[in-house]
C-alpha cells in the first residue's frame, strides 16, 4: 500500500468518525447526495424520452420507405423488370434491416428508462427516509432538552427556596 492509498485511507478514516460524531451533517451530506443522484437521474431520463421520440420517428419513417419499396418492388414485378426487381428488393431488405435496428435500440431504450424510473422511486423513498431520520433525532433531542430545561427550572426554584430560608433565618 502506498502512501497516497494511506493517506487516502486516513482521511476517511478521520470523515467517518467526523460524521459519526455529528449525525446532522451526515444526513445533510446524505440529503445532497440524493438530491444529485435524482437530478442525474432525471436528467437521464429526459435524454432517454427523447431518444425514444427520435427512434419512434425513425422507425415511422422507415415503415413508411419500406411500404414505398415495397409497391416499388410490386411495380416492377407487374412489368417485368427484373432489374428493377433486384434493386428493390435489396433496398427493401437494407431498410428492413434498419427497422429491426431501430427497433431493437427502442426496446434497449425503454428497458433503461424503466430501470431509471426504479431508481428514482428508490432515491425518492431513501430521500423520505433520511428526512424522517434528522426529525426523530430532532424531537428526541428536543424532548431531551426540555425535560433538561425542566429539570434546571426546578433546581433553581429549589436554590432560591433555600436561599429565602437562609435569609429568613438572618
Amino acid at each position: 500500500m502506498g502512501w497516497w492509498d494511506e493517506l487516502e485511507a486516513s482521511l476517511s478514516a478521520k470523515l467517518d468518525e467526523f460524521l459519526q460524531a455529528h449525525p446532522d451533517l451526515a444526513a445533510a451530506m446524505e440529503e445532497d447526495t440524493l438530491a444529485e443522484q435524482e437530478n442525474q437521474t432525471r436528467r437521464l431520463l429526459r435524454e432517454l424520452r427523447g431518444q425514444t421520440q427520435t427512434l419512434e420517428k425513425k422507425i415511422r419513417e422507415t415503415g413508411e420507405q419500406i411500404r414505398l419499396w415495397h409497391e416499388r418492388l410490386q411495380l416492377a414485378q407487374r412489368s417485368g423488370r427484373q432489374d428493377l426487381v433486384a434493386a428493390a428488393q435489396v433496398r427493401k431488405d437494407v431498410l428492413m434491416a434498419q427497422g429491426r435496428q431501430y427497433w431493437a435500440e427502442l426496446t434497449v431504450t425503454q428497458k433503461r428508462m424503466q430501470q431509471l424510473e426504479t431508481l428514482l422511486t428508490q432515491i425518492q423513498s431513501k430521500q423520505a427516509q433520511v428526512k424522517q431520520k434528522p426529525a426523530s433525532s430532532t424531537s428526541v433531542r428536543t424532548t431531551s432538552d426540555a425535560v433538561d430545561q425542566k429539570f434546571k427550572e426546578m433546581e433553581l426554584e429549589l436554590e432560591f427556596e433555600k436561599l429565602k430560608r437562609e435569609m429568613g433565618r438572618q
